[in-house]
């Protein structure tokens, strides 16, 4: 069996290819095509070219697992933080206008190695057919035909906080308002709304808080040998605003230059790390008005 590295099946961030959603899935195409001009951190994607070769047999080629462990250990090299990637997908109909799949299909964080990135990425193809995810596609009148998903790996952002904002109001659907979202540790817990959040309301067109809710925050989310795990928030913490007012603005003027430059209301997902942001995601809000 031929195991040479397939690096046709690799797409870094940022190159050509990555701004193709039929390669890489809406999901990465978003953050291929800001990747030069923003914070999003260093990745590629294992390409949905690569999902449709390979899932006949159900797991990925030799020559596959060694174009992935390739990329990895060229993506970790000079890291600080020990090698540390999240794994996630980017199905090809995923992050549209219409539905966003968060949550539906598998996340891995604070993955660690070559084999274990491999893995991560055979259980992302396997998460497409889950029964969660093929419920969801039925709740919004979507195809489960022809299936392809690509996988985004890219070095960890372990944050001291995190979380999402929308360039309009998801709920009410105010095109004035942006909506910040935002707790201590990683942001997977702000998208799965398993811990209490801080909420502020901007105006969008000078900035202004119109309306702040620091909210009582008792756990949050860390990275772990084997992941992640949830832990108490340190007392000093709990009541104390999980963004200050700079991190708050630069977050909204973040949130409102996307909406411009992408030409439609965004969501985003965020991280801040020693003083330094991170834009982790990027997708249009869907018409059903929720992240989820």
């Amino acid at each position: 069996m031929d195991q040479r590295p397939d690096l046709a099946s690799i797409v870094w961030l940022g190159d050509r290819e990555s701004l193709d959603p039929a390669v890489v899935g809406p999901k990465a195409a978003h953050l291929g095509a800001l990747a030069a001009a923003h914070a999003v951190p260093a990745g590629f994607c294992v390409s949905a070219h690569a999902f449709r070769a390979h899932r006949q047999g159900g797991r990925p080629s030799a020559a596959l697992r060694a174009a992935v462990a390739e990329a990895y250990e060229r993506l970790v090299r000079g890291d600080d933080q020990g090698g540390y990637v999240a794994v996630r997908s980017s199905a090809v109909d995923e992050d549209g206008a219409e539905a966003s799949f968060a949550g539906q299909h598998d996340t891995a964080l604070n993955v660690r190695g070559a084999d274990a990135v491999v893995a991560a990425v055979e259980a992302t193809w396997a998460s497409l057919r889950s029964e969660a995810a093929l419920a969801y596609r039925r709740d919004h009148d979507l195809s489960d035909e022809d299936l392809a998903l690509a996988v985004l790996v890219q070095r960890m952002v372990w944050a001291d906080a995190a979380g999402v904002a929308f360039s309009v109001d998801p709920i009410g659907g105010a095109d004035d308002t942006i909506v910040v979202t935002a707790a201590w540790g990683l942001g997977e817990s702000v998208v799965a709304g398993t811990v209490t959040a801080d909420t502020w309301r901007l105006a969008k067109d000078d900035l202004r808080v119109l309306e702040a809710s620091v909210a009582d925050k008792e756990r949050m989310v860390i990275p772990s040998e084997d992941g992640t795990r949830e832990v108490n928030v340190p007392r000093f913490l709990r009541e104390r605003a999980a963004l200050d007012d700079a991190q708050l603005r630069t977050v909204a003027e973040l949130t409102r230059e996307l909406e411009r430059e992408r030409g439609w209301p965004v969501d985003i997902e965020f991280a801040w790390r020693d003083d330094r942001l991170a834009l982790l995601q990027c997708r249009p809000v869907t018409r059903a008005g929720t992240h989820a």
